[in-house]
Order: C-alpha cells, then structure tokens, then sequence
C-alpha cells in the first residue's frame, strides 16, 4: 500500500473463492466488505489465480517476468516448490527485485513457524516490556506485520535507486520478528549491552523520567520533560522551582533513581487541577504534554482536521469509504487514493494485458 501511495502500480494476487484472508475479518463491515481489509488495500489491483492449477502459476511467472519488484509472504519452501523463487523469476528478468516477507525468516530452527503479529510480539519481549508488572500488553495494532512492510518498502525503494546503476535485481528479506526487535532500539541494547532484560515499563520511559501519563484531578495526562532545560520550566509551571535544584532530581540520571519518589510528588501537585487546566499551564511553559484520547476523539482534533488526514474513495461494493490518508507529503504533488478492489476485479484486463490467455472458469 505505501507503494502504492507513492505511485507505484500494484498488482495483488489473490486465490479464488475466499481471496487475501484479511477480507472476511470483521467487525466491521460495510456493505459486506471487511473495514480491515478496506484500510490496506487501496490502491491495488486484485487478480485471481490459483497455484494449484499450473496454468495460473505460468501465468504469475509471465507477470512476474514483466514486473519490476515481486513481493510475497509464503512460508519458506512454498516458492521454490512453485517455482516461483527469486532465482527461478530472477532467470526470465534478471532486473527483477524480489522481497520475501515472513515471520522468523528464511533460514534457522524457527523459519518454518507460522508467523503472525500476535505470535511475534509475544516472542520479541515487546509484550512483557510495554507492559505492567505481571501483565503484558499487545499493541492494539498489528505492530510488526506494519513495521515489517515499511522496512520491506525502504528496501525495495533502495533496490530501485541500485538498479538504475547496475542494471540488476536483488532479493530482500525482512522477517517479523527481527522488524520488531529492531523498532525497540533502547530495549534491545539495554539487554545487550548489561545482559538484563529491561523491566516492565507501563506508560513511562526507561531512559528518560518524567515521561509517561500522569495523573490530574479528572484524567490522566501525557507529559514529558526529555532534558534538563523542559524539566526546569515543567518545575516552574508546577509552582515547585525548587525541584529543578534538588539533588534528587537536579539531572535526569537522578530523576530516574528516584522515579517512585518524583512521580508521587508531581502527582500530588497535578491532583489539583484538572487535566485540561494543566495542559493550558504546560503549554504555556512550552512543556510536551497532550490529553489522552480514544481514536474517535483524535479525528475530533482541529489539528487532524486541519491537515485533511482523511480522504474519501468510491468503492464498487461499498459506496463512499473514508480512509486515511498517508502521512507523508510532497510539496509538488497529491498523492492518488484510489478505492481497495473487489476479488478478482481485475484479473481479465491484466491477464489480457499481460499476454496470458484468461484462466478457466473456476
């Protein structure tokens, strides 16, 4: 999809009958299109084939030959008993980027494990280091599949720009499992570098105090004070300066030995007011702060709103969508958001375009 986003044409196989699984997961869905399938699928082409058949496998070949980047996410050996591998497209298109995009990798004790999200962040440490003490927390997004296509995208970008000097293909290879662990760059040098995995850490940040939700009067508000400069006015905007010379919170470094210590005492402060009068006060000592929000209630933000961060696409099935939009912006352009295909949309007209003759009625 981000591919996609940026220009790019995107064709997206899918098996007959059922098609990309993620289109019967629901609730929601609208007009019996599944909304999660609707919010990664724009901008792409829907072709029905089907692997059993070697007719429909000589046809992804002959796409495959014509195309500058194959993307797919069998488990390993699924592709070669295909022979639909890097090298055996890599033969008939020697320009070819091929990225293979699975749970644990191609290689090791684990690489034919069913890789999914869930799976991932629990065998990562993600769960139980975002957590409570005792009591892990999954991101309510699937994290690492995301992070896996985005480092998938850079990759196939890059190997783009390396083309047009050598004229050659490549093929690229990002595993779930090692997406996720490279997002939690502190976490994983924390073990690494002391051999101890990093303690639970709720909403604060091992590194850095204070940084996390903090409780007011009414609500819970999100404040962070990342140096020494932000920490000294957080101090004047609570009516306690003296804490900036405190020895036990002078530096950050002593602000986080005496973690308990300081958030008690700022929360003691902060229960006076409600959350929407401290962040009128943070704001105005340029402290980083922001209310905790449902997802419903950041599309309510002026700020959201003003950027125009949700476009609307006509759908064949569904009828006017709103998705949204990506968040990258050129200076010079807009990006196209065109709607998520219905299964098997265009299967005639890119087997037509391609040179394949139609496959047989299924």
């Amino acid at each position: 999809m981000i591919l996609g986003d940026l220009g790019a044409r995107i064709i997206k196989i899918e098996e007959p009958r059922t098609g990309d699984e993620t289109r019967h997961w629901g609730p929601p869905f609208v007009e019996g299109e599944s909304a999660y399938f609707l919010s990664l699928n724009r901008n792409k082409e829907s072709v029905v084939l089907d692997f059993r058949q070697e007719g429909d496998v000589a046809a992804l070949r002959r796409l495959a030959s014509q195309s500058d980047v194959v993307v797919q996410n069998f488990r390993p050996g699924v592709a070669e008993r295909l022979q639909v591998d890097y090298r055996t497209l890599n033969g008939g298109n020697p320009g070819l980027i091929y990225a293979s995009i699975s749970g644990f990798g191609l290689t090791g004790p684990d690489c034919q494990r069913p890789g999914y999200d869930l799976v991932v962040q629990a065998m990562s440490g993600m769960m139980l280091t975002s957590g409570w003490e005792g009591v892990p927390v999954k991101a309510c997004f699937p994290i690492a599949d995301i992070l896996a296509g985005q480092f998938a995208a850079n990759a196939i970008l890059a190997a783009l720009y390396e083309r047009k000097k050598t004229g050659a293909g490549t093929h690229i290879e990002v595993s779930l499992l090692e997406a996720l662990l490279f997002a939690m760059p502190g976490q994983v040098a924390n073990c690494l570098l002391t051999g101890n995995s990093p303690p639970p850490q709720g909403t604060t940040n091992a590194s850095i105090a204070p940084y996390q939700l903090l409780q007011c009067q009414d609500a819970l508000l999100a404040v962070g004070a990342p140096n020494d400069r932000i920490w000294r006015r957080f101090c004047e905007a609570l009516s306690r300066p003296d804490w900036a010379e405190d020895e036990r919170y002078r530096t950050n470094q002593r602000r986080i030995e005496n973690r308990d210590k300081l958030i008690g005492e700022i929360e003691a402060v902060m229960r006076r007011k409600t959350s929407a009068e401290w962040q009128r006060i943070l704001d105005q000592h340029q402290v980083p702060c922001g209310p905790l929000l449902s997802i419903g209630q950041a599309f309510e933000l002026p700020q959201v709103q003003a950027r125009g961060n949700v476009v609307t696409v006509e759908h064949p099935k569904a009828g006017p969508i709103r998705l949204l939009r990506n968040p990258i912006r050129f200076a010079d352009r807009t990006m196209e958001h065109r709607p998520p295909p219905v299964l098997g949309e265009h299967t005639d007209a890119v087997l037509e375009e391609f040179g394949v003759a139609r496959a047989p009625e299924r």
